[in-house]
């Protein structure tokens, strides 16, 4: 998708040449997206030479030669575009696109850090860095780098933080000093060092600032995030003020309290844990402040909401964040129970099942989001994630109602209701406690145009909405019956809307049905702590189950391992499921979002060109081949043919 950049330019003064500026930049606009004349390459060459001044010429210049294969030429003309106006999001796409596709991937991210120098406010180019990071191997750990991504997180809601936690843990495992300290053999060893695993940690901001806002994914750094949370509990001196040792412990305990207190807790902490908060009570009842350390050190093994007290004290500056995390956020959400209308009473077996599992654990519990994005119409979102539709008219300047079945805490809801423009958009859920986080996060983002429900899927007849778009990622193979699900989602599509769906793969979760199989089942009802001695149990052993399970980041927060592995419904599906399905729905199978170029690649490379692209039958093969390829999920859109 080529974008048009309207922004005045103040080489030019002359209304009726900024009309033919205009002008002739969309006819090189066509023509470089139509690419069917023969001197195409000539005039839109001509076009960047008289408009030298323009970044819009060499963009269209550099695409046009990009796409006849002459990638030098092509990239040459891109970075001119790019030094003219770093924040030309046509030309940075290509560029990164190109170097990518050649090996370059450090020329790319070279050329995207001069972007940021230059302009460092624009939420694109930060969007084009991450992207561009975010499969990236280091070689060694630099503190500009670091800052960089300090940078990234601290803009709060340009991304979700998962998206870059591989690249920032990978940074970090080249940090000479951290990685010592990780290495650490003991718990003794590491009590005796405690002062010096501290002084690292506070070196590395980067370290403190992730833990704070994303589960961490790496076995290494959670050994170590463990004991420093025991040390701090049953080996340091508590009562001693110190400000470096009790920032250190809030970003410790937000951690846990992200992560959902996976790491559990043994006899001796819960035996130190009980003697601490009743020191705190005490303290608190008798008008006297316990150490704020005291107070941080409960907080990274339960979340402080769980105490009376904890509503008594007044907060200082430097703890607030903690407070507001572990006690606001949730009195609020509680506050907010009420605010949903129902579309029905939920009374089906499994949806009751479902419903109870994520009230008691909403999720996923997230910090940021990623939404500093320009909102699209439809058909520049079809054009973005690459699928290919029926033709069909949609007035480019409606509203498009969307539906979001199956929001649980509001991430999927939030990001579409900026995504696509002049959206309205309704999000159903089962889980009361869900909808209530996402109704906070919706109203802290200050985002008007999205109407939550409570009720199940099956009760959408109700509605008398048509939508233009359905999204309903994870949802159908939670329900008893996902065809009949998935029939009701349909009724309520208009003719020839589009519908995002995504279902587990049968083939990338084998590892996980035998994990299952060999586990059994738990005594019901399944609690945290059953959750946590299975994990335990898991990594003491550090054999195959452990292997298999650290592949998934689900395995490093308890909502969300408890939906991998203990879910009370789960149906996976191979593409020749989905195919029969969608011939009985009579939906059309228009693709998967946003395939990567190697694999459109492969996959083209058959009889049937990119024809292979929209077959089911050549996904299903290449599936075959890369088993987990769709270890997430298969993520695809369909439309109704009517």
């Amino acid at each position: 998708m080529i974008v048009i950049d309207k922004t005045p330019f103040e080489k030019i003064n002359d209304d009726k040449k900024v009309r033919l500026f205009y002008q002739q930049l969309q006819t090189m606009v066509e023509l470089c997206s139509s690419d069917h004349s023969e001197d195409t390459l000539e005039k839109i060459a001509a076009f960047s030479k008289e408009y030298s001044w323009s970044s819009h010429g060499y963009a269209l210049l550099g695409i046009t030669y990009s796409k006849r294969s002459f990638f030098d030429a092509a990239l040459t003309n891109l970075q001119k575009a790019l030094l003219l106006s770093p924040i030309d999001e046509t030309a940075l796409t290509c560029f990164r696109a190109l170097l990518q596709d050649r090996g370059r991937h450090g020329d790319g991210i070279t050329i995207l850090e001069r972007c940021i120098s230059i302009n460092p406010t624009d939420p694109t180019i930060w969007q084009q860095y991450w992207q561009s990071v975010k499969s990236i191997t280091y070689e060694k750990y630099t503190e500009a780098t670091a800052s960089r991504f300090i940078k990234i997180l601290k803009k709060n809601n340009l991304i979700r933080p998962s998206q870059i936690i591989s690249a920032i843990i990978n940074l970090l495992e080249k940090k000479q000093n951290l990685v010592e300290i990780s290495r650490i053999e003991t718990q003794s060893s590491f009590n005796s060092e405690l002062e010096r695993v501290i002084s690292v940690l506070l070196e590395t901001p980067l370290f403190l600032k992730i833990i704070e806002v994303c589960p961490i994914p790496n076995i290494i750094f959670e050994i170590l995030l463990r004991r420093l949370r025991k040390a701090f509990l049953l080996h340091d001196d508590l009562e001693t003020p110190n400000d470096n040792y009790l920032a250190l412990q809030c970003s410790l305990a937000l951690h846990c309290f992200t992560n959902e207190y996976i790491y559990g807790e043994d006899k001796e902490e819960t035996q130190k844990l009980e003697q601490l908060e009743k020191f705190i009570s005490d303290a608190v009842s008798e008008d006297r402040i316990p150490p704020w350390r005291h107070i941080a050190c409960i907080a990274s093994y339960r979340p402080l909401n769980n105490f009376h007290w904890s509503r008594n004290l007044t907060v200082p500056a430097h703890m607030a964040n903690l407070f507001i995390r572990q006690v606001h956020h949730i009195d609020y959400e509680f506050s907010l129970r009420g605010s949903f209308p129902s579309i029905g009473t939920i009374t089906e077996d499994t949806s009751l099942a479902v419903k109870e599992q994520y009230e008691d654990s909403p999720y996923p519990r997230w910090v940021n989001i990623g939404i500093l994005q320009k909102s699209m119409t439809i058909p520049d979102i079809i054009n973005l994630v690459g699928i290919r539709t029926l033709p069909h008219e949609l007035d480019q300047s409606s509203q498009p109602q969307i539906l979001v079945a199956g929001c649980g805490t509001g991430q999927h809801a939030i990001e579409a209701a900026v995504r696509y423009a002049h959206a309205h958009v309704t999000a159903i859920d089962l889980s009361v406690s869900s909808l209530s986080f996402a109704l906070r996060r919706t109203k802290e983002l200050n985002i008007k145009n999205i109407k939550y429900l409570h009720g199940d899927i099956l009760d959408l007849t109700s509605l008398e909405t048509e939508f233009d778009v359905i999204e309903t990622t994870g949802v159908l193979h939670h329900m008893k019956e996902p065809m009949l699900g998935w029939r009701i989602l349909k009724e309520r599509l208009k003719p020839k809307g589009l519908m995002r769906v995504g279902l587990y793969s049968s083939i990338a979760r084998a590892d996980l049905s035998e994990i299952k199989e060999k586990m059994g089942e738990l005594e019901k009802p399944i609690t945290n702590q059953k959750i946590h001695d299975y994990r335990n149990k898991i990594l003491d052993n550090a054999g195959r189950e452990f292997a298999k399970l650290a592949r998934y980041p689900d395995f490093f927060s308890t909502s969300e391992l408890r939906d991998l592995l203990f879910h009370v419904q789960e149906h996976t599906f191979t593409l020749m499921d989905i195919k029969k399905m969608l011939r009985e729905l009579d939906l059309i199978f228009c693709g998967f979002e946003t395939v990567d170029e190697k694999t459109k690649e492969v996959l083209s490379a058959d009889e049937l060109g990119l024809e292979s692209l929209y077959s089911l039958d050549a996904w299903h093969n290449f599936e075959q081949l890369n088993p987990h390829y769709f270890s997430g999920m298969y993520s695809f859109w369909v439309q109704r043919t009517y």
